[in-house]
């Protein structure tokens, strides 16, 4: 709920509207997870509120430890669907990467997230509730020391943000709210698999958040294997995310899941270069997770990543490297939910990859 439909459940329930803003401050700011934690709030009301909403519609029924300190959480929604969101320490720095949709329907050949395909979108409610999730754990973990805070959200992980845009920007209003959780739109970073037209759409939205876009190659051809689901052209996507920086002034990141001897060659870095030199942006590699069903793709050597980045810098472009996290923990994205589904029940992804390895020529 937005905060005008938090105040008409409180007003219907005979409280009055400085408590709905109270109930706001409970729920977002100190993390209530029910009724009962709301203190200040008569107990009537508190009681009249339970029979007509719940705080929360979620709950962690995993939780995946790396050795690295990345902590996978898995997340039973009401529907008896699941999600992961993830928590990632990197020095300072305290990233929750959250999901956007129940799977995804984007089918990159190298991802576990759309191995299932795509059950439904998020509410903006199970987006926010992530947040929620993941400050309970490090509020836990701090056992009365003061909490770790999360500094930076990233939507990267299960589906495609920009096919439940209405959703994501209203949890992503709410996450902002510097009343409640109050991360910056800075620190928000939102992922696409290249999506022109809603890419437009989202840089029309107020608020200037981080986007990144999950280029992968960029020669056509190569690219439609690698997402077999693409319509967009690299040019227009690129056009797409030139408009995102015209309009907010924000750099655009381009990410590319490096995969051995396919997309990771000199002629696969010289392309990249002539199709992005000039444009202020960020090119982020990432050495490829292995997924167990998936067969027939290689993770790059450390040596040959590092070669890759380098041609790119003496063509001009900005590079970094995302170095692999939570690697003996179910690292790639959507696995967590994938050990979760039964083989052989109905609900089970059902798929053939593993068997059939992609043909890169």
């Amino acid at each position: 709920m937005d905060g005008a439909a938090i105040q008409a459940l409180v007003l219907d329930a005979g409280g009055q509207a400085f408590q709905a803003r109270q109930l706001e401050h409970w729920i977002f700011r100190h993390g209530a997870a029910d009724w009962d934690a709301c203190r200040n709030l008569p107990r009537a009301l508190r009681e009249r509120l339970a029979t007509r909403a719940r705080i929360r519609d979620s709950a962690v029924v995993t939780v995946d430890t790396a050795s690295d300190g990345t902590e996978k959480l898995l997340l039973r929604l009401a529907d008896g669907e699941t999600v992961e969101t993830v928590i990632i320490p990197d020095g300072d720095r305290l990233t929750l990467c959250v999901s956007s949709q129940v799977g995804c329907p984007v089918a990159c050949v190298f991802c576990a997230s759309g191995l299932d395909g795509v059950r439904r979108n998020l509410r903006s409610g199970e987006i926010v509730e992530q947040v929620l999730h993941a400050r309970d754990r490090l509020a836990a973990a701090g056992r009365g020391i003061a909490p770790a805070r999360l500094t930076n959200l990233v939507v990267m992980g299960l589906g495609e943000p920009m096919l439940n845009l209405d959703a994501l920007v209203a949890a992503l209003d709410r996450i902002r709210d510097e009343e409640g959780i109050g991360l910056g739109a800075r620190r928000i970073t939102v992922s696409t698999s290249g999506l022109p037209d809603r890419m437009r759409r989202f840089a029309s939205t107020p608020h200037s958040y981080n986007l990144a876009v999950s280029l992968h190659a960029a020669d056509d051809a190569l690219r439609r294997r690698l997402v077999p689901t693409a319509r967009a052209t690299v040019a227009e996507i690129v056009a797409a995310a030139q408009d995102y920086f015209a309009q907010k002034s924000r750099e655009v990141t381009f990410e590319v899941v490096l995969l051995d001897g396919v997309n990771d060659r000199p002629r696969d870095a010289a392309a990249l270069i002539a199709v992005l030199r000039g444009f202020p942006c960020t090119v982020n590699l990432i050495p490829w997770n292995p997924v167990d069903r998936i067969a027939g793709l290689r993770r790059p050597s450390e040596s040959r990543v590092d070669e890759f980045a380098e041609q790119l810098r003496r063509g001009g472009l900005n590079v970094t490297v995302r170095r692999q996290r939570g690697a003996d923990r179910s690292a790639a994205c959507g696995q967590l939910r994938l050990r979760q589904l039964a083989p052989g029940d109905a609900s089970a992804p059902q798929d053939s990859r593993s068997q059939r390895p992609p043909d890169f020529g």
